[in-house]
């Protein structure tokens, strides 16, 4: 049966939310909450006012009458703007009333981050607001969504967490007594679960393994391409031509015609191009002029309308190629990006001589950038390859469903419109280069030195270079990341750089197969259990340096593997069969050994 919250000395809950930003993340976190709560102990407007009730009074009854105010924040929350300003500035902005009114009452408050968004800091808060920004903030992440509401319905519960209550459990003396019992059987189900990949089920398995990366970049940077070239612009072009649009297509066409001057092979825009503009022929005009002189012209596709490419008239047939531009998802330590989409509808498509962008499959932009000319789909083994020029294999991996986020909702992702439920993607795992490399000097080049009035490229400065043209501005396009111990904030721009690099390079992340993971599982446990008995009379400080070591060598060879052929290894599944193999297993087989 659901839990009511009057059992747990809670009254109610008030979701707080912008339309604007987190309709579908509102929606569904007051389905569930419903049902778990009952449906008269949460209220959202949307539902919870009667035609005719005077919306500021019912706010008010229904802010005084809870004790919890979940206030969801989305990546635009606090940015939402209408011709007056921000709307969060704005007196009559109902989202500042509701929260502003919660923290007059010292109403119990918790800020819940939905599609990667940051918590708000102070100086960004309007003065009746800056409580909140003091409150302790809750995640929802799109890719472990039960779990993470799981954690937020124990919190408003006041329930310890699960590894609070697995301690207490631990420290009862029932649980003294089954351990006793079941010390080999303990190391036995690690043993199966590392075999069945329970764990993948929550998404565990995936996140753990990727931590390997994280060994692997602390003593090894991914090799860089120099065909690799990042322009970004900032805000002195924006000053110049102002916010970046339509307006800055005849900028672009100049741009063009210099870098093809210069010998780029590909020129990459980290941009959608959806309304029409006064200089749409320009522009096009300079991408055919490129064509002509061999050079491709790849443009991003932000949104499909009508089963097409949502882009300006004429764009389409001109560029080489529309690319999806979503980047930046994250699975634990590692940042993953979709390289291509088979959409839910129509036949695979494949086996023509021009990149994919039709009804039914798109390819991402670095993908295109890289060479990617067609796509083919084993429905058998549910794996995608994608072919290059000349007929080489640019890349090759698994297709999965988009995620159950998505497809529970039916609407399209905040993070990536493009992706809806039922499509099939291709995801690489990112071994990133240090982000100073794509802002050093000779790869990295300001919009308005190059693409300026007085700007330009010498004859040949570029030849054969992959060119990405992305923004650069402070606090625009931003993703974070990690690589090895540091944490990176880069633009769109450099994560689609480090994919292109990824797959001109060959360098491709994957997870090692079950088989050959369960085996050097068994291997650890066996090595584990022989430690413990062998030789006997080993002290126990020989005993400990000869675990540390050999636990030291296979983080080594986990190292080794990782950054010279892209295997991950699920270190948390090995290192524990061999310490529960050592401390459990080896225990049992001592005792066995012993003169009666």
């Amino acid at each position: 049966m659901p839990g009511r919250l009057s059992n747990t000395g809670v009254s109610r809950i008030f979701i707080s939310y912008r339309r604007a930003d987190s309709l579908a993340y509102a929606g569904r976190l007051h389905d569930h909450l419903s049902q778990h709560f009952g449906a008269g102990e949460v209220f959202m407007d949307i539902n919870g006012i009667g035609p005719g009730e005077d919306f500021v009074s019912v706010l008010d009854s229904r802010v005084a009458s809870s004790d919890v105010l979940i206030a969801l924040i989305g990546p635009v929350w606090a940015s939402v703007a209408d011709d007056k300003g921000r709307r969060i500035d704005q007196q009559d902005d109902f989202v500042r009333y509701e929260i502003a009114r919660a923290l007059a009452l010292g109403k119990r408050l918790i800020p819940v981050l939905v599609g990667g968004a940051a918590m708000p800091r102070t100086e960004e808060l309007p003065p009746s607001l800056a409580g909140l920004a003091r409150c302790q903030a809750h995640v929802v992440d799109d890719r472990r969504f039960a779990y993470d509401l799981d954690a937020l319905i124990r919190a408003i519960e006041h329930r310890p967490s699960l590894l609070g209550q697995f301690l207490e459990l631990a420290n009862a003396e029932r649980w003294r007594r089954w351990r006793q019992a079941s010390t080999g059987g303990v190391a036995l189900l690690m043993l199966f679960l590392g075999w069945v990949q329970l764990f993948d089920v929550f998404g565990l398995d995936a996140r753990i393994e990727s931590y390997t990366m994280a060994l692997g970049d602390l003593v090894a940077s991914v090799p860089v391409s120099e065909r690799i070239v990042v322009i970004s612009f900032d805000e002195r072009s924006e000053a110049r031509l102002g916010p970046p649009g339509v307006a800055w297509r005849s900028e672009h066409a100049r741009l063009i015609d210099r870098l093809v001057s210069a010998g780029a092979k590909v020129i990459v825009f980290d941009l959608f191009f959806e309304r029409p503009g006064p200089a749409d022929a320009e522009f096009v005009a300079a991408i055919e002029r490129a064509r002509q002189q061999g050079s491709q012209v790849v443009v991003g596709v932000r949104q499909m309308l009508d089963g097409r490419a949502a882009v300006f008239p004429g764009l389409e047939k001109a560029a080489s190629g529309l690319g999806l531009l979503c980047i930046g998802g994250r699975v634990g330590y590692a940042s993953v990006a979709p390289l291509a989409v088979i959409k839910s509808t129509g036949a695979t498509a494949g086996g023509n001589d021009s990149p994919v962008v039709g009804d039914n499959s798109l390819m991402a932009l670095s993908l295109l950038a890289s060479g990617g000319r067609t796509l083919a789909v084993d429905e058998t083994r549910r794996t995608l390859t994608v072919v290059g020029e000349q007929g080489r294999i640019l890349w090759q991996g698994s297709l999965a469903l988009v995620k159950e986020q998505f497809e529970a909702s039916g609407e399209l992702s905040d993070d990536c419109p493009l992706l809806v439920a039922g499509d099939r993607v291709a995801e690489l795992m990112i071994r990133m280069a240090p982000v100073s490399i794509w802002r050093a000097a000779l790869r990295r080049y300001d919009y308005e030195q190059v693409g300026g009035p007085d700007g330009g490229f010498a004859p040949g400065q570029l030849a054969g270079r992959i060119v990405l043209i992305g923004d650069g501005r402070p606090g625009k396009d931003d993703f974070r990341t990690r690589r090895g111990l540091q944490r990176e904030v880069r633009h769109g721009v450099e994560l689609h750089a480090d994919v292109v690099n990824n797959l001109i390079q060959g360098i491709q992340v994957r997870r090692l197969e079950t088989v050959s993971q369960f085996l050097l599982l068994l291997l650890l446990a066996a090595a584990g259990g022989w430690l413990r008995v062998w030789p006997p009379g080993t002290s126990a400080l020989v005993r400990g340096t000869l675990v540390v070591s050999l636990l030291l060598a296979y983080l080594g060879l986990t190292v080794v593997l990782y950054t010279s052929y892209g295997l991950l290894l699920n270190t948390a599944y090995h290192v524990c069969a061999f310490l529960l193999a050592y401390f459990l297993l080896g225990r049992l087989v001592a005792q066995s050994v012993r003169p009666a």
